[in-house]
């Protein structure tokens, strides 16, 4: 209906039984009476079967969007069919006389339907024992009571891979800019080939040779907490080992290995009972 009243369907196609012919008036109506709207027949041409009528249309200068919205003939036709018109049809060409009567009523849209979201993880259970001191010094990080991480605590060779994919999938999340990516990359490579816990834990030679890249770097991972106070989040190292290490008149020296060393426990807080 609306298409009819601001002149954008102009043409139809009726049964042959109507015996309209031009001048005869005809009255538009949605379901229910609800809007009417009074058209004069300006064409009216004969078609013995409705597989002609793209032909005898063209003839008469009409187009396919002055009878439908749909893209294709084909589309068009097979909706005329399903209305059964018995015999011939006519190819009418339209125009309103006066106004609309009443209003068209908003059309009914479907409810989107709902993503279905998926079920949350877990949450992890407390482990009374979750960290504990394991071989050659290093400390198990457990996922409850208080950690301490320096830019100086080592983290064990074989859980570097961890630690990286964990860092990934946080950067894959935030993804950061190409200008933080560039950054990111050598930086955070370089803690993970040096399994230090920060920037500050760097060697003289590899803060050197990232100093153009390290403030934009630490800025980010501060930003969005796999910084904190300048070493990882000790959330990050749940479940993976570390060792802390100090300087002792400018030498690094390790902590003392075994039960003497402490144990760790938690996602942030200091560390309980630790030796040198």
């Amino acid at each position: 209906m609306t298409r009819l009243v601001d002149g954008r369907k102009t043409a139809t196609v009726a049964g042959a039984d109507h015996e309209l012919a031009v001048g005869d008036v005809v009255m538009a109506m949605v379901p229910g009476g609800a809007a009417r709207l009074s058209l004069r027949v300006r064409q009216c041409h004969r078609v013995p079967e409705v597989s002609m009528v793209p032909q005898v249309a063209a003839a008469a200068g009409l187009e396919l969007s002055s009878f439908t919205k749909c893209r294709s003939w084909d589309g068009y036709l097979q909706g005329v069919a399903q209305q059964e018109f018995p015999g011939p049809v006519c190819v009418l060409g339209l125009a309103p006389v006066g106004g609309l009567v009443g209003e068209v009523p908003p059309k009914g849209r479907p409810t989107p339907k709902r993503k279905r979201q998926p079920p949350p993880p877990p949450k992890p259970k407390p482990d009374p024992n979750a960290s504990k001191a394991v071989k050659g010094g290093w400390l198990l990080v457990g996922s409850s009571g208080p950690v301490k991480v320096t830019p100086l605590t080592m983290v064990h060779p074989l859980d570097k891979a961890v630690l990286q994919q964990r860092i990934g999938a946080v950067m894959a999340r935030r993804a950061p800019s190409l200008e933080v990516r560039r950054a990111l990359g050598p930086v955070v490579g370089a803690l993970l080939e040096k399994g230090k816990a920060g920037p500050n834990g760097l060697g003289k030679a590899d803060r050197e040779r990232l100093k153009g890249r390290l403030p934009v770097a630490v800025a980010w991972l501060s930003q969005h907490q796999l910084l904190v106070r300048g070493a990882w989040n000790p959330k990050l190292l749940v479940g993976l080992r570390i060792r802390h290490v100090v300087t002792r008149g400018g030498a690094t020296a390790r902590t003392a290995s075994g039960p003497a060393s402490g144990t760790v426990s938690g996602a942030a807080g200091g560390v309980r009972g630790g030796g040198r």
